[in-house]
C-alpha cells in the first residue's frame, strides 16, 4: 500500500531523490551535493519524515527515481527521527545510489527492509548456464583440467569482470570517504578560528574515525594536514574538555592520542602542576595509553620532585615499558616514603618475575608505609609466590596497618597455605612467654579469610566457628552466616 506524504515529507522526499540520483549519475559534484544535503537536513532538524518505497507498478522507468533506487536495494520504509546528522543522510543516499553498499539504520535513521521471503531476484545468465552455475572451486578445477588436456580457451573469465566491478565501486567509496575528511577538515578549521574547542573536538574525532578507511597513501596526506591546523591552545581546549566533561573525555582521549606527542606533552605539563592526582586521573590513563610518549616520562624518575617522580612512577606502572623497570627499582631507596610507595605501586603493574626482587626489599623496608605498599600491591596481583615471606612477618610486624595489608593480602591469594596460615593465626592466642597474636589481629585473619571466595574459605570459616574461642568464634560465626545469606540471595 503506498501512503501519501504530508507537504514535508513530499519535499523531503523530492530533495533526497535528487541527492540519491546525483550520487548515482555524478558523483564528483560535490557543490550541488553539500546544496542538497543542507536543504533535506534543514527539514529534518525539527520534525520527522518517513519514506515508503510502496509497491512495484509496471510502466515506471526511471531507474533514478527515489522509489526505484528505494524497490532496487530492498529498503520498504526509511524513518527520519528530528535532528538527523548530515552524515546520516549521507551515508544513506550514498547506500542507495550503489548497487551493493550496505544499508544499515543509524542514531536518527531507521531503515527496514523488504523480508527475505518477498526477495525474487530475476533468473542471470549465471543460473541458465548450468556451467557458470558451478561453484568457485569446481568452476577451477573444469579450468585446470582443460588447461592440462590442452583444450582452447572459451571466452572471457567471468570472475576478471565481477573483480573489475567491485574495484569500480571501491574507487566511487574511497571518493566518498575523502570528500568526507575533506569536509570534517573544513569544519575543525572553522571551529578552531572561532575558538569553538568541543566543535572542533567533534569535528576532529569525525575526522579521525573515517581516516583509517582511506588507503594509507591519502590517509597520510589527510593527516598531515589536519594536524598542520593544529596549535597548542586548541590541544589545551581539548585537555580542558577531558577534565571538564565526561562525556567529551572518551572522545578527547581519542583525539589526543591520535595527536601524539605534542598532546603527550601538554598533558604532561597539566599532570606535573599539580601534587594531587585524583581529579586528573583521565590524563594518566590518556598518557598511560601512549607508548610513544615512554622518552617524555621517564627522565621525570631522576630529576623530578617528589610529586614529579611519583606522577612519572604511576605513568610508567600503565605503560608497563620493560626499560622502566630498572630506573623505578632504584628508586626504591628514596628518602621520601611518598615516592617509594608510588614506585612499589607501579613495579606491581609489570610481570612479577621482572619485579619479585623489588618487592621483597620493600617488604622488608624498615618503613612501615613501605610495607604495606608493598603488601598490598602483592595482593592485588594476588602473588601466591609471597605466601610463605607475608606470613613470616606477620610473626614479626609491629605496626597495625602494615599488618592489616599483609593479613588481606593473603587473603585475597585464595591459596591453600594462606589460609592455613590465616586460620592458624586466627587460632593462636596470645599467652606469657609463648608469643601468639592478641585478639585484634586474630579478628583481622578472621576478616582477611573471608575475603576469599570458594571452598576453601568457607571450610576455614565453619572450622573457626567451631574451634575457636570467644569473640573470634563468634566473628567467624557471623561472617559464614552473611555469605550464607549472600549465596542464598
Amino acid at each position: 500500500m503506498v501512503t501519501i506524504p504530508a507537504s514535508s515529507d513530499a519535499h523531503f522526499e523530492q530533495l533526497f531523490g535528487e541527492l540519491v540520483a546525483l550520487l548515482r549519475v555524478h558523483p564528483q559534484e560535490h557543490a550541488s551535493q553539500d546544496r542538497l544535503l543542507t536543504r533535506v537536513t534543514e527539514i529534518v532538524a525539527a520534525r520527522a519524515v518517513g519514506l515508503v518505497s510502496g509497491v512495484e507498478i509496471l510502466g515506471e522507468n526511471d531507474p533514478l527515481s527515489l522509489k526505484n533506487r528505494l524497490l532496487a536495494r530492498l529498503v520498504d520504509t526509511v524513518q527520519v527521527a528530528p535532528g538527523a546528522e548530515a552524515e546520516e543522510l549521507l551515508h544513506l543516499a550514498r547506500a542507495l545510489a550503489h548497487d551493493s553498499a550496505p544499508i544499515g539504520s543509524t542514531l536518527h535513521v531507521h531503515v527496514t527492509v523488504i523480508p527475505a521471503i518477498a526477495r525474487r531476484p530475476a533468473p542471470t545468465a549465471d543460473v541458465l548456464d548450468p556451467v557458470a552455475a558451478r561453484s568457485g572451486d569446481e568452476r577451477r578445477r573444469l579450468d585446470r583440467r582443460a588447461a592440462l588436456s590442452g583444450a582452447r580457451h572459451r571466452g572471457p573469465e567471468r570472475r576478471r569482470i565481477e573483480r573489475r566491478q567491485a574495484g569500480e565501486r571501491r574507487l566511487q567509496i574511497i571518493r566518498h570517504q575523502s570528500a568526507d575528511l575533506l569536509r570534517f577538515q573544513s569544519r575543525f578549521a572553522e571551529a578552531l578560528r572561532q575558538g569553538a574547542w568541543s566543535a572542533a573536538l567533534q569535528a576532529l574525532h569525525a575526522f579521525v574515525t573515517v581516516l583509517p578507511l582511506v588507503p594509507l597513501k591519502d590517509r597520510r596526506t589527510h593527516a598531515i594536514a589536519a594536524r598542520r591546523l593544529l596549535t597548542p591552545s586548541a590541544i589545551d581546549g581539548f585537555v580542558d574538555l577531558a577534565l571538564r566533561d565526561a562525556l567529551d573525555a572518551p572522545i578527547a582521549a581519542r583525539v589526543l592520542r591520535w595527536i601524539g606527542l605534542d598532546a603527550a606533552e601538554v598533558i604532561l605539563g597539566r599532570i606535573m602542576e599539580s601534587e594531587s592526582t585524583g581529579p586528573r586521573r583521565v590524563l594518566y590513563e590518556i598518557v598511560g595509553g601512549m607508548p610513544e610518549a615512554y622518552p617524555l616520562v621517564v627522565p621525570y624518575l631522576s630529576r623530578g620532585r617528589w610529586h614529579e617522580v611519583r606522577h612519572a612512577a604511576d605513568l610508567l606502572g600503565r605503560m608497563r615499558n620493560p626499560g622502566a623497570i630498572e630506573p623505578l627499582k632504584r628508586r626504591l631507596a628514596d628518602p621520601d616514603e611518598r615516592v617509594r610507595t608510588g614506585v612499589v605501586a607501579a613495579l606491581a603493574e609489570f610481570p612479577l618475575g621482572e619485579v619479585a626482587d623489588g618487592l621483597r626489599i620493600a617488604l622488608a623496608s624498615p618503613s612501615p608505609g613501605t610495607r604495606s605498599a608493598a603488601a598490598e600491591a602483592i595482593g592485588r596481583r594476588r602473588a601466591a609466590a609471597f605466601a610463605m615471606p607475608l606470613l613470616h612477618l606477620l610473626e614479626q610486624e609491629q605496626d597495625p596497618e602494615a599488618w592489616r595489608a599483609e593479613a588481606r593480602a593473603l587473603g585475597v591469594m585464595q591459596t591453600p597455605d594462606a589460609l592455613a596460615g590465616l586460620v592458624r593465626v586466627a587460632l593462636t592466642r596470645r599467652a606469657f612467654l609463648r608469643g601468639g597474636f592478641p585478639v585484634e589481629q586474630r579478628l583481622e585473619a578472621v576478616r582477611a579469610i573471608a575475603q576469599a571466595e570458594g571452598a576453601g574459605a568457607t571450610a576455614a570459616l565453619e572450622r573457626l566457628s567451631r574451634e575457636a574461642d570467644g569473640p573470634v568464634r563468634g566473628e567467624a560465626a557471623r561472617l559464614m552466616a552473611d555469605r550464607l545469606h549472600r549465596a542464598a540471595g
